[in-house]
């Protein structure tokens, strides 16, 4: 790091490395502390020192190594994951620091990628002010949060970094007294030193509700005070771009999620465990409305005396009064003469009623079927708090019913001359409910197609019945029995895994009928069926099945009610089957294709990202993924997944993830107003046809040595941990969908063993060879600088190649290989050296670099301030892999921890 802008980031990095230095020697002795800084200095020589004395920097590196016992290796693994868990909070407090430098700064340029920034280029691309309100107005962006498979670090580890990041922030923005800086000094070794004596590596499997309570920390603590300031976000980036005031500011985000309702590969998602999720999710979004309800009545306490009372809120007095007559007696004397606080008390008692009746209903539930918990249960604290008000009050039924009220305060507000004394927040309150609906996110259930197909054969009578058919059966039917009790918006999502047919949707619509999931109004299922279609050749079919989809005239009908196809592209298992650039390239052919089948159709289409974090998942930049989309595909609506490994280091803290959401809004925005950079039609054609050549060509590359070389399966096996990974207790999911070989390995553990030897295969191998084939053509070299110059999607794409390169290091990887027969490492290894050393000739030629990431200096230096200290721990994970293989027992969880501590290093698993 050379930036002067980068100087505080230093400052903190060698603050918090001197803390945990203090605290090595305080826990484990000076001996250890000294044994840490001499392979510390050994692995900085290795990368910095003079040329000359580097490659003995490293043998006498893997001697110090090697030769530690396992009583050592332990504490030396743990102090270098240490490092990089500070490290990483030290560079989302910088990002932070970045961020409000800018906004504090209104006379300079906005940041890149900002909303504001944003909006000033639509306009400078010509769009109206008109043309972007009509744009905001419709917009709607979906962020699904899922589980991760592979996320490796506990919950209990992150709460602790989140409290250091925040002393961080209290050092930054204020200034400290000495006694505080000292305080805070304190605070923060405090927290160094009680993560220093906590075990990262959890005993157990986290279960279903672990895994629903990690993802919904993130909601209650960080989207939900964030859903108000991102309307406001916007209308401050209209008023700058466009000189006026936005008016009605636009509320785009959803939040949806998958715990509690992703039964594709988890036998631990049963009916109960997804009844139980539903009301859970149903009890903590009420228990926030709640507070945020007794929060508005505490404000608005205008007198009748002196505030005209209109006669829409009299009426509604007299009629709650009427119909909670106990809630009216206890609020006549306490409420007398202030009519907007004493109808918000009528609002409290509904929505207590409410959240008493749902824990109610749990309990019973639980003492029907104590296996079934998905959350813990919200603590008995809040019950006092309401009094008398949940036995007295008519419990919501549905997000309407609260909506309707609110909306009433903010209209009588309005007309009581009051909007700059309550209006705003009732309004923005009621926007918020109208958004979000009733339950702290909306519950998406997943389920293998296979079983939709065998369920709705067996209740045709012609097929028996599968564990997998019965449990979705069951399953449908608990969604049934939410929306009777709550709505529709408990639950309207079924996603069908591995869909390969028209048939498979068709059959699901058929189940979701059969079980309950039907209004008979509409003549319509309650649900979205959404195909996920995740392998190559399902890609390919997509198009072909959704309008297969769209001339059945029942499903037609069932689309005509439901007012939009939602289709999941997934992009995973398709880079592990053909390797990226084909996956890449099916990708976007289907894109494309399901838009204009759609467009030809007349329906409107949602197409939801099934994104991973790594590049050979879907992974890379979000505004610029987004921007490089196909024309046409986004059309007001993007959806996504955020996986929970994402989540830490995208939406930690609330700065961090109001910046997130700009990015993925602001890219959203750009694509649907059309004011992204695009080619031109000619080109565009002329560049799908050169990229359908270079992803043929990665296809048969990648597919000869993954799929058709022998001696793949036993190399990947024995030169990565993917074994060791298996064994972490880090999801509640197997990593195998099924028993079997690397077709039934996920793509999550496939990516996260490469990513853990360094070498990052599946985010470039057959990439190089690619490039090299389509140069040897009349003007092929000549047409690829054209397409990194001017066509974003393949710009995009190299972009993420480089990335991962930059990470990559295949001296290190060498070692892992070593680790595979010599029969099996011959057969193997070669190609993939040779491959490597292909796709970093071609990624420096391509964008006219020396050095990779030259173009991107932020992301070089971070990973040249990280390699030093990730490499001990792949040196050691080497020799202790080595160890273990010999038979030596004692290894285990010295290698869990090596796990942990690359995967915080490197920023990513799977």
């Amino acid at each position: 790091m050379s930036r002067e802008v980068d100087a505080p980031l230093r400052s903190d990095v060698r603050f918090l490395g001197r803390l945990l230095g203090e605290v090595l020697v305080e826990q484990e002795g000076e001996a250890l502390f000294s044994v840490e800084e001499v392979i510390r200095k050994l692995s900085i020589r290795r990368r910095r020192g003079p040329r000359a004395g580097r490659s003995e920097a490293q043998k006498e590196l893997v001697r110090q190594l090697e030769a530690l016992p396992i009583e050592q290796a332990e504490p030396v693994l743990r102090a270098f994951a240490m490092y990089f868990r500070l490290v990483n909070i030290a560079e989302q407090h910088h990002r932070i620091r970045r961020a409000r430098a800018h906004a504090s700064s209104p006379g300079e340029p906005p940041q890149r990628g900002s909303l504001a920034a944003v909006m000033l280029a639509a306009k400078s691309a010509g769009v109206s002010a008109d043309a972007m309100r009509e744009a905001l107005a419709r917009l709607e962006v979906t962020l699904t949060l899922t589980a991760h498979p592979t996320e490796a670090m506990r919950r209990t580890v992150l709460e602790k970094l989140y409290r250091v990041a925040r002393r961080l922030e209290e050092r930054d923005r204020c200034r400290l007294l000495p006694r505080e800086e000292e305080e805070a000094r304190a605070a923060i070794r405090e927290e160094i030193t009680l993560l220093w004596q906590t075990d990262e590596v959890r005993r157990e499997k986290p279960t279903v509700g672990d895994e629903v309570k990690n993802v919904l920390w993130y909601v209650e603590e960080i989207f939900w005070d964030l859903l108000p300031e991102l309307p406001l976000e916007l209308g401050r980036a209209f008023e700058r771009a466009y000189g006026e005031p936005l008016d009605t500011l636009p509320m785009p985000l959803r939040i949806h999620a998958w715990p509690g309702g992703d039964m594709d590969g988890n036998p631990n998602v049963t009916p109960e465990v997804v009844e139980d999720a539903l009301r859970g999710y149903r009890a903590r979004g009420l228990r926030r409305w709640l507070g945020a309800v007794r929060e508005l009545g505490g404000a608005l306490s205008q007198s009748a005396r002196h505030a005209r009372v209109p006669e829409a809120l009299i009426t509604s007095l007299a009629a709650d009064a009427i119909a909670m007559p106990g809630v009216a007696a206890q609020e006549s004397a306490q409420t007398e003469g202030e009519p907007w606080r004493r109808k918000l008390r009528f609002v409290e008692a509904r929505l207590a009623a409410a959240l008493e009746g749902v824990e109610q209903e749990r309990h019973a539930a639980r003492q029907r079927a104590p296996q079934s918990r998905s959350i813990p249960p919200l603590s008995r604290g809040h019950a006092s708090a309401i009094g008398s008000h949940a036995e007295l009050g008519v419990a919501y039924r549905t997000t309407e019913e609260l909506h309707r009220d609110l909306l009433l305060i903010a209209d009588t507000l309005r007309e009581a001359n009051a909007s700059n004394a309550g209006e705003k927040r009732a309004r923005a309150l009621a926007e918020r409910v109208r958004v979000l609906g009733l339950s702290i996110a909306e519950l998406e259930l997943r389920a293998p197609a296979e079983d939709a197909v065998a369920a709705a054969a067996w209740l045709a009578g012609g097929g028996e019945e599968t564990p997998g058919a019965a449990r979705l059966l069951a399953a449908l039917r608990k969604l049934a029995e939410a929306q009777r009790e709550y709505g529709e918006r408990a639950s309207r999502t079924l996603i069908l895994s591995m869909t390969q047919r028209a048939e498979d949707i068709l059959a699901a619509l058929t189940l979701a009928r059969a079980a309950g999931l039907y209004d008979v109004d509409k003549q319509a299922v309650t649900v979205d069926i959404v195909p996920l279609f995740e392998t190559h050749d399902a890609l390919v079919s997509a198009p072909t099945i959704l309008r297969t989809l769209l001339a059945h005239p029942e499903y037609r009908r069932h689309l005509a009610a439901r007012g939009a196809q939602e289709v999941m592209v997934g992009y995973s298992d398709s880079g592990k089957e053909v390797g990226l650039l084909s996956a890449s390239f099916a990708l976007r052919k289907a894109q494309t294709e399901l838009a204009k089948v759609s467009r030809e159709a007349r329906i409107a289409l949602r197409v939801f990202h099934g994104r991973g974090e790594s590049v050979a998942r879907g992974g890379g930049p979000a505004q610029q993924a987004i921007l490089a989309l196909p024309a046409g595909s986004v059309a007001g609506r993007y959806k996504a997944t955020e996986q929970g490994e994402a989540l830490d280091h995208k939406y930690a803290r609330p700065e961090l993830a109001l910046r997130t959401l700009e990015l993925v809004v602001g890219g959203a925005l750009l694509h649907t107003l059309g004011a992204e950079e695009r080619s031109s039609e000619e080109d565009e054609r002329r560049y799908m046809e050169a990229f359908e050549e270079l992803a043929e060509e990665g296809r048969r590359v990648y597919r000869t040595l993954v799929w058709e070389n022998p001696r793949f399966v036993d190399f990947f096996t024995t030169a990565t941990p993917v074994d060791e990974i298996a064994r972490l207790p880090i999801g509640s999911r197997p990593s195998k969908r099924k028993t079997g070989g690397l077709e039934a390995l996920r793509a999550i553990p496939w990516v996260f063993g490469w990513t853990q030897t360094r070498a990052i295969l599946p985010g470039w191998y057959g990439v190089g060879s690619a490039l090299d084939a389509f140069a040897q053509r009349e003007g092929g070299a000549e047409l690829l600088v054209e397409m990194t110059k001017k066509w974003p999607f393949f710009r995009t794409v190299l972009d993420n190649v480089q990335m991962v390169l930059a990470k990559s290091d295949m001296e290190i990887a060498a070692r892992y290989a070593a680790l595979a027969s010599p029969a099996t490492r011959k057969a193997v290894w070669p190609a993939i050296e040779e491959e490597h050393a292909r796709t970093v000739e071609w990624i420096k030629r391509l964008f006219g670099v020396k050095r990779l990431l030259d173009g991107n200096p932020t992301l070089q230096r971070s990973i040249d301030l990280r390699n030093p200290y990730v490499d001990p721990m792949s040196f050691l994970q080497v020799a202790l892999l080595r160890r273990k293989r010999a038979g030596d027992t004692c290894c285990d969880r010295a290698i869990l921890l090596s796990i942990n501590g690359i995967a915080a290093g490197m920023r990513n698993t799977g």
